[in-house]
């Protein structure tokens, strides 16, 4: 009995003692505007667990998400969202469903029905800067 419990004591402490691998990955996307759009993603064990997006505007030191409100997309939105509030929604949505899950159009736009009710805007270049990312990860 002793033993099964010392064998059982190790058995945990091994199982405690297993190292999660992190890594992070900053990417970079220049669109046709000249605006810079910069993706950072997080990822343990080899899943995707945070991304962070955001991007120049051309003539501003702010970038968007620093503008928030002062941006003012809210009033043409269709969905009423200001630039940061739909980048937020599709910073959880990529965590969640992945960049594959994600359909797009010519114009560079999500078709997916779930990708539209929070996230209207142009969304390309912030793939490409989230592939960008993944080819530039590197262990914590």
């Amino acid at each position: 009995m002793k033993m099964r419990c010392a064998l059982l004591s190790f058995l945990m402490i091994l199982g405690g003692c297993s190292k999660q691998v992190e890594k992070v990955g900053n990417g970079v996307f220049q669109n046709e505007n000249g605006e810079k759009i910069t993706a950072k993603i997080n990822i343990i064990d080899d899943k995707l667990v945070k991304v962070s997006l955001d991007e120049t505007v051309k003539d501003k030191k702010e970038t968007k998400k620093e503008l928030g409100d002062s941006y003012h997309l809210k009033v043409a939105s269709k969905i009423g969202k200001e630039w940061y509030e739909q980048i937020d929604f599709l910073e959880k949505y990529i965590v969640e469903h992945g960049i594959d899950s994600i359909q797009m159009n010519e114009e560079g736009k999500a078709t997916n029905k779930d990708v539209i009710t929070g996230c209207t805007i142009r969304i390309d270049g912030f793939i490409e800067a989230i592939k960008d990312a993944y080819m530039h990860q590197k262990e914590k």
